[in-house]
């Protein structure tokens, strides 16, 4: 009898102590998925050692037929943590450029100018992403969700936003995103462009550390 008496009391307190537990760590949790990119350090094991940054990437390309930039100008950040149970959501704006100019004459164009801004989540589980409020987690966007129809999740689950302009010189795309996954590490974003002239082809990267450079010889803008 003494034995039994002794195991429900410990019992007892067991069940207290869980719900004394519960009701001060209950809070914290909820308040944390409330708190700002900015407040991340509250869980350094599991958030990201970068919450922000300023991208700027520039890249050209002078070869003996043309010169070929490329640029990707914006900001990428957490605008939140989703803490143990919700998926931290990633923020991306900016703007890429790019400009195909044949150097043999002035008035040539390129047949084609491709250019992709890709952006990326690495985490837990599979992304899910939203263009012009259009959330997708796998697929193309509709035409609606976004001013170019060339926005879709690649086979790596990569955002991939794209326009192709022919016998134009110019290339431009303007980005407004948002991706969620959880337990967020890293992400990024990039751009690449592809040219085809006169049955020849060129490509470059915005991030490429051969072509880089701190300024650009010639403005890609129209």
């Amino acid at each position: 009898m003494f034995f039994t008496k002794k195991i429900k009391k410990i019992l007892l307190n067991l069940t207290a102590l869980t719900s004394l537990t519960l009701a001060v760590t209950t809070p914290a949790i909820v308040a944390s998925q409330k708190i700002n990119a900015k407040g991340f350090l509250l869980f350094p094991g599991i958030a990201l050692l970068a919450n922000e940054n300023n991208v700027v990437q520039l890249a050209q390309r002078y070869d003996k037929d043309y010169y070929f930039g490329i640029s990707l100008i914006g900001h990428q950040h957490l605008s939140y943590y989703g803490g143990w149970f919700y998926q931290d959501k990633i923020s991306w704006t900016g703007k890429a450029r790019t400009k195909f100019r044949p150097r043999n004459s002035y008035y040539s164009n390129p047949d084609k100018l491709e250019l992709k801004v890709t952006s990326w989540i690495s985490g837990m589980g599979s992304p899910s992403f939203s263009v012009g409020g259009e959330i997708k987690y796998d697929g193309k966007f509709s035409a609606k969700a976004s001013a170019n129809t060339g926005v879709s999740i690649d086979s790596n689950g990569y955002l991939v936003d794209s326009i192709t302009d022919y016998n134009h010189r110019y290339a431009g795309i303007d980005y407004d995103f948002h991706g969620w996954k959880y337990k967020v590490t890293t992400f990024g974003s990039s751009a690449s462009a592809h040219a085809k002239y006169k049955y020849k082809t060129a490509s470059i990267l915005s991030d490429s550390s051969y072509h880089r450079v701190s300024w650009l010889s010639e403005s890609l803008e129209e």
